[in-house]
């Protein structure tokens, strides 16, 4: 195998003029995309993984070195995260892109964190670059054409009582 050429930079280097053909993503690049931001909580994130007793990881993305922990409460998909190396970001709430109820998700949230509902901060206070590159669309309805042929074939089905299906 032979060496990387020498004028190469490490992939992950993906702004301005990297020869590299290759362009790197962290893994939180790959679980932001199916999931949307819905609120921002006051800093620190490990308070938030300490209650929940979450393992934290590390990755990057634009803006710098992000620490990310995906979980569920009950049938709702999260994931909190948090920029390591720039002060007061806030911690972003995530939710997954195929659920719709975000005041009932982030209501069900606090709850278990045992924080006031008034704490969560509106999506302005959000650091991400997807919030300040792309307008933040809703949910695909449940059974539109957004909704994949699997999801809506589940959700026929739940509501005909044969058997459960995923929010």
């Amino acid at each position: 195998m032979p060496a990387p050429e020498p004028d190469w930079r490490p992939a992950p280097e993906y702004q301005g003029g990297n020869p590299n053909p290759a362009l790197q993503y962290g893994m939180w690049d790959s679980i932001a995309l199916s999931h949307r931001p819905i609120g921002v909580l006051p800093p620190p994130m490990k308070a938030y993984a300490d209650r929940l007793v979450l393992k934290v990881e590390q990755s990057w993305e634009d803006l710098g070195d992000v620490d990310v922990a995906s979980f569920r409460l009950g049938r709702r998909f999260f994931v909190l995260s948090q920029f390591t190396d720039v002060e007061d970001t806030g911690v972003t709430v995530w939710l997954d892109r195929r659920h719709a109820d975000d005041e009932a998700s982030l209501a069900v949230l606090v709850e278990v964190l045992g924080i006031p509902r008034d704490c969560v901060r509106d999506l302005t206070w959000c650091p991400h670059s997807v919030v300040q590159r792309e307008p933040l669309s809703p949910p695909p309805p449940e059974d539109g054409p957004g909704a994949s042929r699997w999801t809506r074939f589940l959700r026929k089905r739940s509501r005909r009582g044969a058997g459960s299906a995923v929010p």
